[in-house]
């Protein structure tokens, strides 16, 4: 028995010595906590998670006491480096060296076991995939009049199902409109109101959940899922990508039957026009390619667009004098007769601030990434080996005293100079450089249209006696709003009649 301990000591201390012989070889390497064999740094930043509340928060807390911009830690089998800070954030996101993406079991569960789509894989299909998805969306109207129409549609659905007042959740109410812009980008038509659309956007939010409750563990330790596949999480996973695969599937085979050449009205027809017209057996226009295309956008277009509005309309409720400015300033300047357009945006400057503001504050994707280098390269004099995994602190940007005075504070006004909005180049919401938000056209124009659009009507209250009186947030892989309720009243200095926007 004396002897095994012993055997076991002498194989830790090994291990240890040949970690810091490995690391002291490998000159400017960021710096960071001893990774224990087996373990790494996970128990540490699980301690520190829970003490700080969140893992962004647990992330700069490292780097303040590393007094680094770059830390590295152990998770799992891998070194991970993160950034922190504006000027290395800033630097990262321009830089060709990090725009490539791991490999690892947690990714391959996210893209369903296939390195397509445009948001996870990288390399020269990625970037011809990526240059064709843009192009294929512009021409279907993206970021254009046809899509603010689309929103505007969607718009007029949400104000019907608030009409009758009382006590509403908004979230239930906004995530249906953005599913259904996307989806008639994409397939041609809506989901309508009803079972399907109801199921899918189960999905998706079933799968958020999943991801964001089990996705650190499987991404540290993904040899966990053939011990405990139940308890890990992984076999729910699993069963919730086959059930979305099926039902995008369903969609894509319906038009493969219709398909009729030059009659191509949406993404999927396009697609298909690629695909059938492909010459080789290495196309990349593939069913699996298709299907990652249609995850991608989904998941940035609910994620980032439904998540920050949610999270606008709270502070709506919790700070009534933001929200009554907002107001005067959409019944001054653009009035109520009419359903917001694009164009309206120059005209509120203070609404635009505010909006921004909450994107500054509550980024729905504090941490972003996982980036990888192509080749062994340098940030902020550190090396950084070659394949490394890298994760981007937004939070820290965003929050950064420097650059925004009394960042918890929630100040629209400091977007403002002499009454007119200036967008500042530091609220990375949407990312920056080749890896930016290929949604972004969605996002701005649903946040702006749908946010207006239910200012000019109602009025949203706290449900008396029970808030919110405070903005919370949920900490996972992504942020949202802890679950509220708003009290929805008629705008009696807008009465609209909803039915007139439909003429």
């Amino acid at each position: 028995m004396l002897s095994i301990i012993l055997l076991t000591i002498i194989v830790i201390l090994l291990v240890i010595l040949a970690e810091n012989s490995r690391r002291w070889n490998r000159k400017n390497l960021p710096p960071g906590p001893f990774p224990w064999p087996f373990i790494g740094n996970q128990s540490l930043l699980r301690r520190l998670t829970r003490e700080m509340g969140c893992q962004h928060l647990a992330f700069w807390e490292l780097a303040r006491r590393y007094r680094s911009d770059l830390i590295m830690l152990r998770l799992g089998a891998h070194d991970v480096v993160v950034v922190s800070g504006n000027k290395a954030v800033q630097k990262l996101l321009n830089s060709d060296d990090f725009t490539g993406r791991p490999w690892n079991e947690f990714i391959k569960l996210r893209n369903m076991g296939v390195r397509k789509g445009i948001t996870m894989s990288d390399g020269p299909e990625w970037k011809d995939v990526r240059s064709w998805v843009i192009r294929t969306l512009r021409t279907l109207g993206f970021g254009k009049r046809k899509m603010s129409d689309l929103i505007n549609d969607e718009l007029v659905q949400i104000l019907e199902n608030l009409k009758d007042g009382g006590v509403k959740r908004m979230k239930p109410l906004i995530a249906p409109a953005v599913i259904n812009v996307l989806w008639t980008l994409t397939t041609g038509k809506r989901l309508h109101e009803g079972s399907r659309l109801q199921y899918f956007n189960e999905l998706m939010e079933r799968r958020t959940r999943v991801f964001d409750m089990v996705g650190g563990v499987l991404s540290t330790f993904p040899w966990i899922r053939y011990i405990a596949p139940e308890t890990s999480g992984y076999n729910l996973l699993v069963t919730v990508n086959n059930e979305l695969k099926s039902f995008l599937m369903e969609a894509i085979n319906d038009h493969k039957k219709k398909y009729v050449p030059g009659s191509e009205t949406d993404l999927i027809d396009m697609f298909l026009d690629e695909m059938y017209n492909e010459k080789g057996s290495k196309s990349v226009f593939t069913d699996d390619q298709l299907v990652m295309i249609l995850l991608d956008l989904f998941i940035a277009g609910l994620t980032t667009t439904a998540t920050s509005l949610d999270f606008l309309l709270l502070h709506m409720i919790v700070y009534q004098d933001v929200q009554r400015k907002v107001k005067e300033e959409i019944a001054t300047n653009i009035g109520s007769d009419k359903l917001p357009e694009l164009e309206d945006k120059s005209k509120l400057p203070y609404t635009e601030a505010v909006i921004t503001e909450v994107q500054r504050m509550w980024a729905v994707t504090p941490i972003i990434g996982p980036r990888r280098t192509f080749e062994d390269t340098s940030l902020e004099s550190y090396s950084i080996p070659k394949d490394t995994p890298i994760l981007v602190n937004l939070y820290s940007v965003h929050m950064d005293p420097e650059l925004f005075p009394n960042p918890c504070e929630f100040k629209p006004e400091r977007f403002l100079k002499n009454g007119i909005y200036q967008p500042d180049e530091n609220v990375l919401a949407f990312g920056k450089g080749k890896r930016r938000c290929p949604g972004e056209a969605l996002a701005r124009s649903a946040l702006f249209l749908i946010f207006i659009g239910i200012m000019q009507k109602y009025t949203l209250l706290p449900v008396p006696n029970q808030g919110p009186t405070i903005v919370e947030a949920i900490p996972g892989l992504t942020l949202s709003p802890k679950e509220y309720e708003v009290y929805r009243v008629g705008n009696n200095l807008l009465q609209i009649n909803i039915h007139e926007y439909r003429s």
